[in-house]
C-alpha cells in the first residue's frame, strides 16, 4: 500500500514538473543578445506544430498528421469514462483523481507502438488490442518539433466501426408545429425530424447526422446500435416537450411524443432550439472516422441562388461523394411548397424497403444516387415511407 501511494505521489510530482517544463520551454527564446535597452530577440522558430488531420484508420490504428516533422515525447491512449475529467475526488488526500489516473496511465491505458512517416509528417499509434465498436477513447500526447516547440493534445475518438451500415435519408420535417389543443394537454410537440432507411445492416456507432444550416455545433452523433436492412428509424432533431425518449435498446414503445410509433425506433438529439433550414439546407449522414458521406439530401427555396458558407463546405463534400452529380446548388430540390404540415419525401424509398424486406441480403451498388427527381413534398408520414 505504501509503495502504491509513493508511486501516485511521484506521478503527481512528475506531472507538475512536466507542466512546468513545458511552460518554461514555451517562453524561452532560441537566440537573444543583451543591448543597452535590454534583451533583444534576434531569431528563432516560436510556432508550435499544427495537427492537420486525425484519423481512426482501422481496429488497431490511429494516425495524426502534422504541419511539420515531429517527435512524440509522451503519450497515453485510454478508455474514456464519464468521470474522466472529474477532479472533485482529488481532495486533501494524495489520491489521484480519475482524470490524473487516466493521463498518468495508472489504469485504463491501452498499450501501443508508434510508427513515424517523416515524409508525410505523420505518426501512427498502433494499439496492441482491437478497439471496441462505439467505445469512447482519449489520446493524450505531447509533441515536439525539431527546434523544441511543443504541442499538447487531448483527442477523443470512438472505437473503429468495421460494420458501418448503409443508410438512406427518406423523409425530412424541417419546421416545428405549434401545439394543438390535444397536444397542449399532453405537453407534446411536433418537432423537426429526419427519417432513415437501412439499406445494409451494421452498427450506427461513429456515424453523424449533420445539417449545413445548423453547422457542426448541432450535429447528431449516433449511439452504438445494431440496425438491420429494411429497418426504418427516425432522428428527432429537437428535444422539446414530453415523451422525447431515445429508444437505444429493444423497447420501441418508450417514446410517446408526436411523430413517434411503437413499431419504429425513435432517437432524439439534446437540442432544444430550432434546427434545420426551413426551405434551404444540405443534410448529410457521415462516417466521422474517415469523413465519408454515406447519404445526403439537398433542397432550397427557388429564390436562393447560392449556398451559405457552412452549406458550401457541405456541398464540397458532395462533390466527392458521387451521390449527386455535384454539390452545386442547381442540383438541389426546389422546396418552396414545404410547410409546417408537409415534409420532404423520397419517392423511391418504399421500393427499396420492400426489396430489402423480401431479401435482406440484397446486394446494392453504393452510394445510391440522388437528384431533384427523387424528391417530392407530401403530408408527414414518419416511419411509414
Amino acid at each position: 500500500m505504501k509503495n502504491t501511494k509513493l508511486k501516485e505521489m511521484l506521478l503527481v510530482l512528475g506531472e507538475a514538473l512536466l507542466i512546468a517544463g513545458i511552460t518554461i520551454a514555451a517562453v524561452m527564446p532560441v537566440s537573444c543578445k543583451i543591448t543597452e535597452q535590454g534583451i533583444k530577440l534576434v531569431g528563432g522558430d516560436y510556432v508550435p506544430p499544427v495537427l492537420n488531420n486525425f484519423l481512426v484508420e482501422n481496429e488497431n490504428t490511429v494516425s495524426l498528421t502534422f504541419s511539420e516533422k515531429v517527435e512524440i515525447t509522451g503519450y497515453v491512449v485510454a478508455i474514456a469514462t464519464d468521470d474522466l475529467f472529474g477532479s472533485e475526488e482529488h481532495s486533501s488526500t494524495i489520491d489521484l483523481s480519475p482524470a490524473l489516473e487516466r493521463v498518468s496511465g495508472v489504469y485504463g491505458s491501452v498499450p501501443c507502438q508508434l510508427v513515424y512517416n517523416e515524409e508525410e509528417a505523420q505518426v501512427q499509434f498502433l494499439l496492441e488490442q482491437q478497439m471496441e465498436i462505439g467505445q469512447l477513447y482519449q489520446l493524450y500526447a505531447q509533441v515536439r518539433d525539431s527546434v523544441g516547440n511543443t504541442l499538447t493534445l487531448a483527442l477523443p475518438f470512438t472505437g473503429f466501426n468495421s460494420r458501418v451500415p448503409q443508410l438512406m435519408i427518406t423523409e425530412i420535417q424541417t419546421e416545428s408545429v405549434s401545439q394543438n389543443k390535444n397536444e397542449k394537454n399532453n405537453g407534446t410537440y411536433r418537432n423537426e425530424f429526419v427519417e432513415l432507411l437501412v439499406l445494409k445492416s451494421g452498427n450506427l456507432a461513429g456515424l453523424e447526422l449533420c445539417s449545413g444550416y445548423d453547422g457542426e455545433t448541432k450535429k447528431y452523433v449516433f449511439p452504438t446500435i445494431e440496425v438491420t436492412a429494411g429497418e426504418i428509424f427516425i432522428v428527432h432533431m429537437r428535444n422539446r416537450g414530453n415523451g422525447c425518449i431515445s429508444e437505444e435498446g429493444e423497447d420501441l414503445t418508450l417514446a410517446t411524443a408526436s411523430y413517434t410509433s411503437p413499431q419504429i425506433r425513435d432517437l432524439w438529439t439534446d437540442i432544444e432550439s430550432t434546427t434545420l433550414g426551413n426551405k434551404t439546407d444540405i443534410i448529410i449522414v457521415r462516417n466521422r472516422s474517415d469523413n465519408r458521406v454515406i447519404d445526403a439530401a439537398m433542397f432550397r427555396a427557388s429564390s436562393v441562388e447560392a449556398w451559405t458558407k457552412t452549406m458550401l463546405d457541405f456541398s464540397l463534400l458532395l462533390d466527392e461523394a458521387c451521390i449527386y452529380d455535384s454539390g452545386n446548388i442547381e442540383n438541389a430540390f426546389i422546396a418552396d411548397s414545404l410547410t409546417t404540415t408537409k415534409t420532404l419525401h423520397r419517392t423511391d424509398a418504399s421500393t427499396y424497403q420492400k426489396s430489402l424486406l423480401e431479401n435482406p441480403s440484397l446486394s446494392l451498388d453504393f452510394p445510391i444516387p440522388s437528384s431533384p427527381d427523387f424528391w417530392t413534398i407530401s403530408d408527414p408520414s414518419p416511419g411509414t415511407l
